[in-house]
């Protein structure tokens, strides 16, 4: 494609549909290699038609990605050993390449033709006000969403890459070194705002019963009497009795499937529950936990933790430690018990540097969060460790950096080990109660009044 004269691009054109845009490609003398190297911004200039944009950029991005990926596959290939060449094939390449898709716009991301106004404001480096701020975030919201093919769900690099690009474009938008961290919470939570309505995309719907939801946001995807009905019935339902060989069927479907980037999750529920009286009768026998989860590898998902839950007790323990947070955070953080602790000092200091209300809230109920056991005046290190190394066998929160919005980690450790990663405190906090229960672990004399708290 690259040597095609301009004659040649047009007939291209002509055999997909794309007649119409023949005489301004003439007019502009758009070769092979120039109709190669047009970016989104070219093409919106270039064609007028939406329809004819979106077309044009996923035929040349194919075209991109199709020769870019087998001539990075084939590089790699021609200088491994056979036998590592060899793991690169069948379903194994196909995953590679997914992933070579997914990130390849982020090592070339140039930011949006913002309008007219947004252009002028950002050409006289003036500091924007909040409506303006907030036009800047719709743009590229709706810029990723179109590089990630629909998905609303960036991931961490992508979002920094964006908001690094913003930055240094515009320095003067930086405002003395917090711009990073408020630019990136305010993208994220325009993201939060576009998923909130929806209600019929598998990918949101599974995330919003995985992570729960935040105040104002619909609950009908998470409770259970509005859930689709095939769902439903399947959280009704009795434990299917399965046999032996059925049995090894199973646990093999689920182990393979583990493994894999991209799985079929509505399977994977369907399979963890078919097997779930197992699990209980295994657990019951004390069966040794790591046992358990050979067998049933998905008990570390988050997502699978809390549905284990909900079908054992039909309760969204998401839904209901959000609300525990929601309404409890500023009564716990007024507490005389609590004013001197050093998770409250550590709040206190980190409020100081950020003035954005969503941070603020963040961190005030990661805050009450760790502060439970104080209230209750239990023993904190049975609960969460805090930027420390575990040092319990029971159940336990590790938690590093709590009120760094772009470097904080929170993890369930059981025996030492960490079971899970989690999005933030209340998810967090979630699976610590669920997996006391779902694994019937006796609860640590130390912390039994936080967690009577949480679980009346």
């Amino acid at each position: 494609m690259e040597s095609w004269s301009v004659d040649q691009v047009c007939n291209w054109l002509r055999q997909r549909n794309l007649g119409e845009l023949v005489p301004k490609f003439r007019e502009e003398e758009v070769s092979g290699a120039a109709l190669l190297a047009l970016n989104d911004r070219m093409v919106q200039q270039l064609v007028k038609k939406i329809g004819h944009q979106a077309v044009l950029m996923d035929l040349i991005s194919k075209y991109h990605q199709q020769k870019n990926g087998l001539q990075s596959h084939t590089c790699y290939c021609g200088t491994a050993s056979p036998e590592f060449a060899g793991a690169f094939s069948g379903k194994n390449m196909k995953s590679f390449l997914a992933r070579y898709k997914m990130l390849q716009w982020t090592s070339s991301y140039a930011l949006p033709d913002f309008p007219y106004d947004v252009k002028c404001m950002l050409a006289e480096k003036k500091c924007p006000n909040h409506s303006m701020r907030i036009r800047i975030i719709e743009f590229l919201q709706a810029d990723m969403t179109k590089y990630l093919k629909g998905s609303l769900y960036p991931n961490s690099q992508q979002y920094n890459i964006v908001v690094n690009t913003l930055l240094q474009a515009y320095p003067f938008l930086d405002e003395g070194g917090d711009g990073f961290l408020l630019w990136k919470r305010a993208l994220k939570d325009r993201f939060k705002y576009v998923r909130r309505p929806i209600e019929d995309d598998e990918q949101v719907l599974r995330n919003k019963c995985k992570f729960g939801h935040r105040r104002g946001q619909s609950r009908k995807s998470v409770s259970t009497e509005n859930k689709p009905l095939d769902i439903q019935l399947q959280i009704e339902e009795e434990p299917v009795h399965v046999d032996g060989r059925a049995l090894d069927a199973h646990i093999t479907w689920l182990k393979q499937e583990y493994m894999k980037a991209q799985r079929n999750w509505k399977e994977v529920d369907s399979r963890m529950r078919v097997t779930s009286g197992v699990r209980k009768k295994m657990i019951g026998d004390k069966a040794p936990l790591k046992e358990i989860l050979r067998l049933f590898p998905f008990l570390r998902c988050p997502y699978q933790l809390f549905r284990e839950f909900q079908l054992l007790t039909h309760m969204d323990i998401c839904k209901k430690t959000v609300e525990i947070l929601e309404t409890y955070s500023e009564n716990i953080l007024s507490l005389h018990v609590v004013r001197n602790n050093p998770i409250n000092i550590m709040l206190q200091e980190n409020l100081k540097l950020h003035a954005e209300e969503g941070v603020q809230k963040y961190m005030k109920m990661t805050a009450a969060c760790l502060l439970l056991p104080e209230v209750f005046g239990d023993d904190a290190t049975l609960f969460a460790a805090v930027n420390e190394e575990v040092t319990v066998e029971t159940p336990l929160l590790k938690v590093k950096n709590p009120f760094s919005v772009n470097s904080c980690e929170f993890a369930l450790c059981i025996e030492r080990e960490e079971l899970t990663q989690l999005d933030d405190c209340t998810a967090a906090l979630a699976a610590l109660v669920a997996v006391f229960h779902v694994f019937e672990i006796p609860c640590p004399r130390g912390i039994r009044r936080t967690l009577a708290f949480l679980a009346s």
